[in-house]
């Protein structure tokens, strides 16, 4: 079959190929030779992948048979990005295919694009496999210094990465080999500074930690002086700066210009890894960067409010800024708690928010109802620091005065035992909350607010007051929540790991249900999970307060997810559970359907729907919010150029 002529033709008129364009899906499986020396390879191969789950042995066989033969460098590259993740049923169809790609990149006479596409292609078949790792760390090890800059720099990169996976020492012997090479310098240094804050991520001792962290920091600045665009170790550079300062115990001079300097690299550094490409080598690094941005600015912000006699967003504070930071090393680098960056951290937080009374009241009064909501590995070591403190140990001066203290009458109210003096420190603050939320609020959510508003209108029950105005309080932090997922990625947000592909098995609505609950409670929202005895049975998630109760059902769909189809498969459930309480419900569902690479505008996950729902003669609403899960991370999200023009997208021109 002539694969390129029918490619060529699809693509001229603007048409999506499918594996019946190429004579169907056994006929592409049965010429996996032909198929690999196709211009449109990796297409092809896209064109074959959604298969494997149900015929995993035939669709690594056509892809064995493609890899044995593919000669060019970004089919090869496009592919190799692919496999990262995919293990093959049979250990020895991958050994071949390892075999035969180390074989390509070690040969110098072949084209650098294809040498350096085999190369990635090697480590992803390289897998946890010892004897391949070996062989690839030792052909990589003995590259001649003299071989073609852009491929060395590229052997950097494969050598950082293994060298994260296998602490081989040769790897870091070959990476400082090849100091001052030109054209592969930049990438060399940063590899050299990744193996030395590997190094301060793993160290248990203060000293050595910042140590190694000196060192990280001299070869980002030798990346960063060989090629001013490297912005990923301008990032680092910054990072260890904000770092050591905040060891020092010392606020650094131009703290927010610092923190924009590095906010503007990491963006920088996203959109080039992200650009055209989909790099999974490269998105990994963009995710620590955008990680150590997080960090440097939690860390800016406990600065300000560390020395707070009581902190009036007590919750806020110490979920969004005080757990990522306590727990730096396993949050930010995936490290062991309590080393590494942690050992440069806590002893700086450690005096001044256990020195305070009320802090540590306050720390015990959120583990006790919200720790549940978390990982607990996230919350051992803080929990144990509080009950440490609560022994009145020498490192926690209990008694210990804030050096920047509220003012005295509100600090009075606050310790007062008086209702009154209370209750009116309570509105105060939730005024100032209330007019930040409402001056903040996005189109998007005021838009669904709207909607909803409008639709339900009719509705008998909605009519009242009190019932409006508690159901409009759940609608928007329903509306909040959806936004905040949409936006959401594993590092910026390590709660919202169950909507991303991990190579994990689907996520259960559970993980869904307990998502919303902690964003609710959060919120403040009178929300409680599991409420018995309500139509007969078990709400997943109820809003009870001032007597109206509005039930929210949590589901996943794995088939069809269309509104239409869930009103159908789960709304005379949700609303059944409306038979004693407002006749209206919110139904959440973990749309699981299908994967989630480019997620549409907030505006088209959620509907409203009302009308007869049990064919009673009673008048019901319901709000169905999806949350998109499968979602591709970052680093696989962007297609190749290739398959983005074979999908090419019509746009109106504007004049």
């Amino acid at each position: 079959m002539q694969y390129d002529e029918i490619m060529e033709g699809l693509l001229s008129h603007q048409e999506a190929p499918t594996v019946d364009s190429f004579g169907g899906l056994e006929s592409l499986l049965s010429d996996g030779v032909r198929v690999g020396a196709s211009v449109f390879s990796d297409m092809l191969v896209d064109l074959v992948l959604p298969y494997r789950e149900g015929r995993p042995a035939d669709v690594d066989n056509f892809l064995a048979e493609v890899l044995t033969v593919i000669d060019r460098g970004p089919e090869l590259s496009t592919i190799s990005d692919r496999l990262l993740a995919l293990n093959f049923s049979e250990s020895a169809a991958e050994t071949k295919v390892f075999k035969r790609l180390l074989s390509l990149a070690t040969e110098q006479r072949k084209p650098t694009p294809l040498r350096i596409a085999a190369l990635k292609g090697a480590l992803a078949f390289a897998r946890d496999d010892a004897i391949r790792l070996a062989r690839l760390i030792a052909d990589l090890s003995e590259t001649s210094p003299g071989d073609e800059p852009t491929y060395l720099a590229h052997a950097a990169r494969i050598a950082g990465v293994l060298h994260g996976k296998t602490r081989n020492p040769a790897l870091a012997d070959f990476l400082r080999l090849l100091d001052g090479v030109d054209g592969a310098d930049d990438q060399v240094h940063f590899e050299l500074g990744l193996v030395s804050l590997q190094q301060a991520i793993e160290a248990e001792d203060t000293a050595e930690v910042v140590r190694h962290l000196s060192d990280a920091r001299d070869e980002f600045d030798c990346a960063v002086a060989s090629r001013a665009s490297r912005h990923d170790a301008r990032s680092y550079q910054i990072a260890i700066d904000l770092l050591m300062e905040f060891h020092e115990r010392t606020i650094p001079a131009g703290l927010d210009e610092s923190l924009r300097a590095m906010r503007a690299s990491a963006f920088a550094y996203s959109e080039y890894s992200l650009m055209g490409r989909s790099d999974p080598v490269l998105g990994s690094i963009a995710s620590q960067v955008a990680a150590l941005a997080s960090l440097a600015g939690n860390l800016a912000a406990l600065t300000s409010r560390l020395d707070e006699d009581v902190w009036l967003e007590a919750v806020e504070i110490i979920e969004k800024h005080l757990l990522f930071a306590y727990e730096a090393n396993r949050s930010v680098f995936a490290g062991p708690p309590g080393c590494g960056v942690d050992c440069v951290i806590r002893p700086v937080l450690e005096p001044r928010l256990f020195g305070n009374r009320n802090h540590v009241l306050q720390l015990s009064a959120w583990l006790r109802r919200h720790a549940a909501n978390f990982d607990a590995e996230l919350t051992r070591d803080l929990a144990a620091a509080v009950e440490a403190s609560y022994q009145g140990g020498p490192d926690f001066p209990f008694d210990a005065e804030s050096s920047d203290p509220l003012d005295s009458a509100l600090k009075e109210r606050v310790r007062s035992t008086s209702d009154e003096a209370y209750e009116d420190l309570v509105v105060t603050a939730a005024k100032v909350v209330y007019a930040h939320q409402s001056q903040n609020v996005g189109i998007a959510i005021r838009r669904m607010l709207e909607t909803v508003d409008r639709a339900f209108a009719s509705i008998e029950d909605y009519a009242k007051p009190a019932v409006r105005n508690h159901f409009l309080a759940l609608v928007l932090g329903a509306a909040n929540f959806l936004a905040q997922k949409l936006d959401s990625s594993v590092e910026m947000d390590r709660f919202s790991e169950y909507l991303f592909e991990r190579g994990k098995p689907l996520p259960l609505e559970k993980e869904l249900q307990q998502d919303f609950l902690r964003h609710a409670r959060s919120a403040g929202l009178p929300v409680t999970d599991e409420l018995r005895g309500i139509g007969g049975g078990r709400a997943d998630v109820a809003y009870v307060s001032d007597g109206v109760v509005i039930i929210v059902e949590v589901k996943r769909e794995l088939a069809d997810a269309s509104f239409d189809n869930l009103l159908a498969s789960y709304g005379e459930q949700t609303a059944i559970y409306q038979a004693t309480n407002v006749k209206l419900g919110l139904m959440l569902v973990l749309d699981l359907s299908k994967k989630n690479s480019r997620l549409a505008h907030m505006d088209t996950w959620y509907d409203t729907r009302l009308g007869d729902l049990l064919d009673d003669g009673t008048e019901r609403g319901v709000l169905i919010v999806k949350v998109p899960g499968r979602r591709e991370t970052p680093s696989t999200a962007t297609v190749a150029a290739k398959a983005r023009k074979g999908k090419a997208r019509l746009a109106k021109s504007v004049k």
